[in-house]
C-alpha cells in the first residue's frame, strides 16, 4: 500500500495533502520511527518490535518523544502498540490536529489562519508552538511535492481502526490544551446530565397551576388514574451541585 493511500483512508478529521506533509516532514514516511526532545533526525527501526523496545529503553523514561508517521506526542513510558500502528496513529493525530485547529480560531494567536497555528501547536505544545515546523508543512502542501511511496509489509489499513477513530483513544497522549472559559453556575447546570436545571417557576399563583392541572386531567383519558400533588406536600426542590470548571485536555509537550 502507498503512503498516500493511507493517509487518505485514515486521515478521517484533517485534509489528507495536510497530514501528507507534516508526515513527511515529521518522519520521512518511515512507520517504525520515533524522535526524542531536542535532537533534530528520528530514530528509525526494522520493525514495529525493535521501535516500541528502542523507544521504552529510552531514558529519562519521562522524556518528550515523538511516535511513528505522524510523531504521536508521549514519553517512552506511554509508547504502546497502538502509537506505532500507522492507521491508528495517523488517525490520532489528525483528531489532535482538529481540536486545536478548534482552539485557534477561538483564539487571537491563529491570526488569520487557524491550519498554521494548529499544526505548530501539535508539533511543539500550545505554550511553546512549532512554527518553523508549521512553515515548512504548509510550504510543502502549497507546492503539493510531498513524494509518495510503497509502505513496509505489515502497515496496512486496520479496518476496525479506520472505522472506529475512538478505539485507540486510551492509547493516546492528549495534548495540553488551555482551559476553557468557566461557565456560570446556569451553564454548568445545563450541561450536567445528572441535575438538569429545572425551569423557573412561572410568576402566576398557585391557583392558576392547580387549574392548568385539571384542564390537562380533564384531557386525558377516564381510565388512566391521575396523580395529584396534595396541598399538604411541598414541592421538591432540585438538587444542584457545583462543579468547577472542567479542563479540556489534547497534550502535547
Amino acid at each position: 500500500m502507498d503512503l498516500t493511500t493511507l493517509i487518505t483512508a485514515c486521515a478521517l478529521t484533517v485534509d489528507p495533502k495536510l497530514m501528507h506533509a507534516l508526515i513527511w516532514h515529521q518522519s520521512g514516511g518511515e512507520p517504525w520511527a520515533f524522535s526524542i526532545a531536542g535532537e533534530r533526525q528520528p530514530q528509525v527501526l526494522r520493525s514495529m518490535a525493535e521501535a516500541i523496545a528502542a523507544a521504552r529503553s529510552t531514558q529519562p523514561g519521562d522524556v518528550a518523544i515523538r511516535v511513528g508517521l505522524a510523531g504521536l506526542p508521549g514519553t517512552p513510558r506511554s509508547v504502546t502498540a497502538t502509537m506505532f500502528t500507522p492507521c491508528s496513529n495517523i488517525a490520532a493525530a489528525a483528531r489532535q490536529i482538529a481540536q486545536f485547529t478548534e482552539l485557534c480560531r477561538a483564539s487571537n494567536r491563529s491570526k488569520g489562519d487557524p491550519i498554521h497555528c494548529a499544526v505548530a501547536a501539535f508539533r511543539g505544545s500550545w505554550q511553546r508552538p512549532d512554527n518553523g515546523f508549521a512553515d515548512a508543512v504548509q510550504a510543502t502542501v502549497a507546492k503539493d511535492d510531498a513524494p509518495d511511496f510503497e509502505m513496509p509489509d505489515g502497515t496496512g489499513i486496520d479496518i476496525a481502526d479506520s472505522n472506529s477513530p475512538r478505539q485507540s483513544a486510551a492509547h493516546e497522549t492528549t495534548p495540553a490544551l488551555p482551559p476553557p472559559p468557566t461557565p456560570d453556575d446556569d451553564e454548568r447546570a445545563r450541561q450536567s446530565p445528572l441535575f438538569p436545571v429545572k425551569a423557573k417557576l412561572s410568576e402566576n399563583s398557585p391557583s392558576d397551576h392547580l387549574a392548568t392541572d385539571r384542564t390537562v386531567a380533564g384531557e386525558q383519558k377516564n381510565d388512566v388514574p391521575v396523580a395529584r400533588l396534595k396541598p399538604s406536600q411541598p414541592l421538591a426542590d432540585g438538587l444542584f451541585v457545583s462543579r468547577p470548571g472542567q479542563q479540556s485536555a489534547p497534550k502535547t509537550e
